[in-house]
């Protein structure tokens, strides 16, 4: 059993909240193995005299969370916690806080007892004060129905926004605790249906290596939820943040990106505004903002033409913008095409344009929702593709929220869709004529389509795997088309949003040619590598940074070959504390060591790395590999189901040193393989700075 590392045997154990911290045990720590990984941490956690979440919480509710309200509402539990006050609640209820008899970690536990005629529309505070005898990260998991906001010490460190069963380890969050006392603190909201919530603490980088890679042998790592942070590095090294001062009348709540020739950045927001940044890659007390347009619906996307004119994407329609005489301010507002069909739902957003060589803009809309119909306006969850004339065709079906369209270097279109109802989790799609995507409500305005009744397009509906819902699927469907690649929800973001292809030859660092996409709701941007194979596109994501101040909505790369984060969060929720903004990322010119890409083979995966590996690292546990698939249903989203750990039965390094050939039996179709390089290190002996990625499977190498 390993022995503790001297800084951590002089730790307190920590259960409960003591006044003070109970004196150290030498003699404490070590691996304490239990029936469930849950178990196993707490129980090892205990043994190194660190919280384990175990002891007093309370409870306080009901608040009103009619029309999730709760979502945007700070109530005074998260202004100031104090067990002595007492508070008015929905429907004028007055209620203080209670302790919550049963509830503790590592088990879903029902918050529907605690309200029996309040079941609906409502949202409760539990709250767990405990002690720790150091400051040091903790990583905590979570499951939650319906909706989740996590502060500790009195900052917000998750906000999740969801419709499905709480299920143990559905997401996680690193957080700082502090010595001696601390606070956590979750709000969970209830729309209908079940009201649960889970909360364990998973084990911190303090406890030794050897212990925590023991929990992993024990209860694989394809079971466990993870987070997209740096695990063994500043990713802020590698890639400075830059905050864009915004002007005083400004509120930059981004709904689209877009550089002119001239160098200047145009932003339209969901105000309806659209701002011109003047020197916008110049130090920030150089760069200017201008109003250039206003009286626009929600523009969630633009495409520039030239200095003078942009086309932009409002809720009804395409628009031309001019400024006609060169005075800095939009003149003249032209309607392109408007003959998609809007219904006055809120969830109707229309998405884009990106625009092909010859001249055609295509745009994606979004489906309303939750009750009636989704798609009650015509061509509500298509892409229709706009001539330059005007005229408009019907492209593609089965999209959900296809929060941004682009085209790749290559010439093709992907969009990037959410989580919700048929769709399993947030997928990036390769975008085609006439095939659907997965959701049913677009199947409304297929018999009006150009291509309504094509037999070639019709199937049995199984999807991922072959997994379908307990209704046995959804039969006479049209062939679904495979997303390129699964972002797995909660551990590489919950909203993702518009793709973007960096075509900076370098100036970037070492990932040209590859797509970023940002994450609305976690504040982060992600990477992907796609290939591909058999003619299909499939490829891996992973992490590449975080701790943004607000929610990344639109990406754009400068002429300088930095990229700029353009962010909101009002209505939808987000990590960082800001509701808007405008921040930029700079490569610092220090090449992180990370998996650049993966490839499939045909005995199992290639890692390829930025930089040489050390040949000592390659050893039969320097990497592991899970995979999952998911359930195509009508259920808003998806566990991960028949989860697995794969066999790794060879790891061989090429002769220069950069590609790591993992040998993995039985790879199959229709599933996201979860491959971990943990072990893996540098030339110079340093860890990655990301050790996960995920990769989808459509086809396999012949």
């Amino acid at each position: 059993m390993p022995r503790l590392l001297p800084v951590v045997a002089l730790l307190a154990a920590v259960a409960a909240v003591p006044a003070q911290p109970p004196k150290p045990d030498p003699k404490a720590g070590g691996y304490v193995r239990k029936p469930t990984r849950a178990e196993t941490a707490r129980a090892t956690l205990a043994g190194y005299g660190l919280p384990t979440l175990e002891g007093t919480w309370h409870y306080a509710g009901p608040f009103d969370n009619a029309n999730k309200v709760a979502l945007d509402t700070a109530y005074a539990p998260e202004k100031k916690v104090d067990l002595a006050d007492t508070f008015t609640g929905k429907d004028g209820k007055r209620f203080g806080w209670k302790e919550f008899d049963g509830f503790g970690p590592g088990r879903v536990v029902s918050l529907l007892p605690l309200f029996p005629d309040d079941r609906e529309h409502s949202v409760a505070y539990l709250l767990h004060e405990f002690r720790s005898p150091r400051a040091f990260t903790l990583p905590l998991s979570f499951g939650a129905d319906d909706t989740l906001t996590v502060f500790v010490n009195g900052k917000r460190v998750l906000l999740e926004d969801h419709e499905r069963a709480a299920e143990p380890d559905q997401f996680r969050v690193e957080v700082e605790v502090k010595e001696g006392k601390n606070q956590l603190l979750l709000k969970v909201g209830q729309n209908l249906g079940g009201w649960a919530v889970y909360v364990n603490p998973e084990l911190p980088s303090i406890v030794p290596e050897a212990v925590r890679k023991q929990l992993d042998r024990d209860f694989p790592k394809a079971v466990a939820a993870q987070t997209p942070s740096a695990p063994n590095g500043d990713e802020a090294a590698h890639y400075k943040l830059v905050t864009v001062p915004l002007a005083d009348d400004c509120v930059l709540e981004v709904g689209g990106l877009a550089f002119r020739p001239d160098g200047k950045l145009l932003a339209c927001t969901r105000r309806g505004e659209i701002w011109l940044v003047h020197n916008p890659t110049a130090a920030p007390a150089d760069i200017k903002m201008t109003r250039w347009a206003a009286g626009l619906h929600e523009a969630l996307g633009m495409w520039v033409q030239d200095d003078k004119t942009v086309y932009v994407v409002q809720r009804p329609e395409l628009t031309r913008i001019t400024d006609t005489d060169g005075h800095g301010t939009a003149d003249e507002f032209t309607t392109v095409c408007d003959k998609w069909g809007v219904s006055g739902d809120y969830h109707e957003f229309a998405f884009g344009p990106a625009r092909d060589k010859d001249g055609n803009f295509f745009v994606t809309l979004n489906v309303g929702f939750g009750g009636g119909h989704q798609a009650k306006a015509p061509w509500r969850g298509w892409c229709v593709k706009v001539s330059p004339d005007g005229s408009m065709e019907p492209w593609a079906y089965g999209l959900r929220s296809p929060n941004g369209v682009a085209f790749s270097p290559d010439g093709d279109l992907f969009y990037a869709d959410n989580q919700g109802e048929w769709v399993a989790s947030n997928k990036l799609h390769h975008l085609r004529k006439a095939e659907f995507y997965g959701h049913q409500a677009p199947l409304r305005w297929l018999k009006e389509s150009p291509f309504a009744g094509n037999p070639d397009k019709v199937a049995s509906g199984m999807l991922y795997d072959g997994q379908r819902g307990p209704e046995g699927g959804p039969s006479g469907f049209p062939q679904v088309d495979p997303p390129a690649v699964w972002f797995p929800y909660g551990r590489m973001g919950n909203s993702v949003s518009e793709p973007v292809w960096d075509t900076t030859g370098g100036k970037f660092g070492p990932f040209a040619g590859q797509c970023f996409v940002g994450d609305q709701t976690k504040s982060t941007v992600m990477r992907v590598a796609l290939e591909k194979v058999n003619g299909a596109y499939q490829g891996a994501c992973f992490p590449f940074r975080s701790g943004l101040q607000c929610g990344v909505n639109r990406l754009a790369f400068a002429p300088d070959g930095s990229l700029f984060a353009g962010q909101t969060g009002r209505g939808w929720g987000s990590l960082g504390g800001k509701m808007y903004g405008l921040q930029r990322l700079v490569y610092a010119g220090a090449e992180p060591f990370e998996v650049h890409h993966v490839a499939l083979t045909r005995d199992g995966f290639d890692l390829t790395f930025t930089q040489p590996v050390k040949p000592e690292s390659v050893t039969p546990r320097a990497a592991s590999v899970g995979s999952y698939t998911y359930v195509y249903w009508q259920t808003y989203g998806s566990p991960e189901v028949d989860r697995r750990a794969e066999a790794v039965t060879a790891a061989t390094l090429s002769a220069d040193g950069r590609t790591l050939s993992l040998s993995v039996p039985g790879v199959r179709r229709g599933r996201v393989y979860e491959v971990r390089a943990d072990g893996v290190k540098s030339a110079d002996g340093r860890k990655l700075l990301h050790d996960e990625c995920y990769y989808t499977v459509n086809q396999l190498r012949d």
